[in-house]
């Protein structure tokens, strides 16, 4: 198993290429470099109990309820604070114009006025008022304070789904949100020879395997409101179209290596298929920081 060292060395390896392969995609993969290196740095080195018991429930779990549901999702504070102390600089590199936002931020959690474990402790409303509290009272603009937030919280996700995603192995998932967090895919991949289609949580990065001609959003399997976009030239790179509910996810098809393949990277070099299918009225499947345009 490669090293510490060694993962990042391949990693920087993968978006020197992206940005090489994908001309049009290099600023925003240049944005978003240093935030998936320090990403990839906390996730390798990083070692932490969420606090809570896991509980497992299997017939819960046939009925469609994630792991995530079945269990409180409670990171303590000083892992939260180690998270979003190192997520900030690397947030202020890629979006300069940000960095006196990721400032203020930083004070406000090394003095606890923001305590970001609180915030993943509240329920959607509560954790939605106290946002804005913090956003108002530290006068932080909430876009700003949104990023750093869901960075940790996908961080601290992708941890725990690296652990949790052990105890589902073998059992069956016909779901197209993620067994283990429940969040929606924000891509998918087909590896050649196969006809298996592997979707990529936008939350925890769990993959799970899912019929190619269902859509993950609304369960549609009419064949006749399902259809496939690609730039002429680019069929390896498509989007998924749902006619029914709107919505479109990206594809990527024939992945000779999925050992070596990236998610994110793929996401943000296939940004301009988003651009695209939001230009015909789409949305996507999944709101990423990369992908929202209005």
């Amino acid at each position: 198993m490669p090293d510490a060292a060694e993962k990042i060395y391949s990693l920087e390896e993968l978006l020197d290429k992206a940005s090489r392969d994908y001309p049009h995609s290099r600023d925003i993969i240049t944005a978003f470099r240093p935030l998936m290196i320090e990403k990839a740095n906390l996730l390798d080195t990083l070692d932490f109990e969420n606090g809570t018991t896991m509980n497992f429930d299997e017939s819960l779990f046939k009925d469609g309820v994630s792991l995530l549901r079945q269990n409180d999702f409670s990171p303590a504070e000083d892992v939260c604070s180690l998270i979003v102390l190192s997520v900030l600089p690397a947030i202020s590199k890629g979006f300069p114009n940000l960095s006196s936002d990721m400032e203020k931020i930083a004070a406000a959690v090394r003095e606890k006025r923001i305590m970001i474990s609180e915030y993943f402790a509240s329920s959607p409303d509560e954790g939605g008022k106290v946002f804005e509290e913090w956003a108002r009272i530290e006068e932080i603009p909430e876009h700003a304070l949104g990023l750093a937030i869901r960075m940790t919280g996908r961080i601290c996700l992708e941890k725990t789904a690296r652990t949790w995603s052990g105890l589902i192995k073998g059992f069956g998932w016909e779901k197209g949100y993620c067994p283990v967090c429940g969040g929606p895919p924000m891509i998918a991949k087909i590896p050649e020879g196969k006809g298996i289609r592997w979707l990529h949580c936008s939350q925890c990065a769990h993959e799970w395997e899912f019929g190619r001609v269902i859509c993950p959003s609304c369960e549609n399997d009419d064949q006749n409101a399902i259809t496939y976009f690609f730039v002429e030239g680019h069929d390896q790179e498509t989007a998924f179209v749902c006619e029914k509910c709107k919505s479109y996810l990206i594809t990527v098809n024939r992945v000779s290596d999925a050992a070596r393949f990236n998610a994110d990277i793929s996401a943000l070099s296939l940004v301009h298929l988003d651009v695209i299918m939001q230009g015909k009225g789409y949305r996507p499947m999944a709101s990423c920081e990369w992908n929202v345009f209005s």
